[in-house]
């Protein structure tokens, strides 16, 4: 009976403990509990837990908002980054267009310095002259006084010698300075031996024109017949044959049919140049002409006449 009252008295004893144990822990999970619905309304657990479905619900959608903003943040920070680097690339090309400008500015200073300098020397060429021209007119002076009359007039053939002489190389100068003046600078595109692209500023200077310049005034393309404001008064003769070349490149060749005193009626050969992108208007250089005159037949057993050849007064070979 001892035994058994002991045993009894050990499970009362579990007993208590274990009901002490599970009051503490289910008293601290309502005072959690408490902890967590304090912001809700109601005066106990009982009132405040038929709301919780609705909170939770509420907690889930808020959590799900959170999540696509927290998407849509990153998508803005992508955004942000891809435009930070365009930016930055932008920069970079408006540095790199910067320095191409200071650039061109070095060079054009350049050619204004060189400009300034050949103005400078024909000043100087012109002041050269002036004196030249003087100490002519004063020399000729002297030899109406003076009796050494052959040395003067050697002396005045020297300045005079002298003076074209300076007077050709002032119009060389001159010629050179409006080449100068009418050129440009461009950018053009070379490969190199190592196939590699490079950009190379060059300076390019207008053609000049060697032969007379005439002016399309009529054309019939179907016919190949054209007009052009050159005549007999400038040396184009009927049989003529000429090149037309724009700014040195062969456009055609024609042939004289009728010649007028100021202008010329000419026959295009199709297979010479590009004839088909001649216009009325276009402003053409006349270059390479000759005449082919019949031959004359023989009288008795006299030699064979050859055409003649009659350049344009004003043409040059290309």
């Amino acid at each position: 009976m001892k035994a058994v009252s002991l045993s009894l008295k050990i499970v009362a004893i579990i007993a208590a403990a274990a009901s002490v144990y599970f009051w503490a822990d289910t008293r601290g999970k309502i005072a959690s509990a408490e902890a967590h619905m304090k912001g809700v309304a109601g005066a106990n657990l009982e009132e405040k837990a038929p709301k919780v479905p609705g909170l939770l619900k509420d907690l889930a959608k808020q959590k799900t908002t959170v999540k696509s903003l927290q998407g849509r943040l990153s998508t803005l920070e992508s955004r942000i980054q891809s435009t930070n680097s365009e930016l930055e690339s932008e920069r970079r090309k408006s540095v790199d267009a910067n320095a191409e400008i200071v650039k061109n500015r070095a060079q054009i200073r350049q050619l204004e310095a060189s400009l300034a300098t050949s103005n400078k020397r024909v000043a100087e060429k012109d002041s050269l002259i002036e004196n030249l021209k003087r100490e002519i007119v004063s020399t000729k002076a002297m030899l109406t006084q003076n009796n050494e009359a052959d040395e003067l007039k050697e002396k005045v053939s020297n300045l005079e010698s002298q003076l074209n002489a300076k007077t050709e190389a002032l119009a060389e100068a001159e010629k050179k300075i409006k080449t100068l003046e009418a050129s440009e600078v461009v950018e053009v595109v070379e490969t190199d031996a190592s196939g590699n692209k490079v950009k190379r500023k060059i300076l390019k200077t207008p053609y000049v024109a060697k032969g007379d310049i005439a002016t399309v005034i009529n054309l019939d393309a179907e016919s190949g017949i054209v007009v052009i404001n050159k005549g007999e008064k400038d040396g184009v003769k009927a049989d003529q044959k000429i090149q037309l070349k724009r700014e040195g490149t062969l456009v055609s060749e024609v042939i004289i049919s009728e010649s007028k005193e100021n202008f010329a009626l000419a026959f295009i050969n199709r297979k010479v140049g590009i004839p088909e992108t001649i216009e009325v208007g276009d402003l053409l250089e006349l270059t390479v002409a000759t005449v082919e005159a019949p031959a004359e037949a023989p009288a008795e057993k006299k030699e064979e006449a050859t055409p003649a050849e009659n350049a344009h007064p004003g043409a040059t070979e290309a």
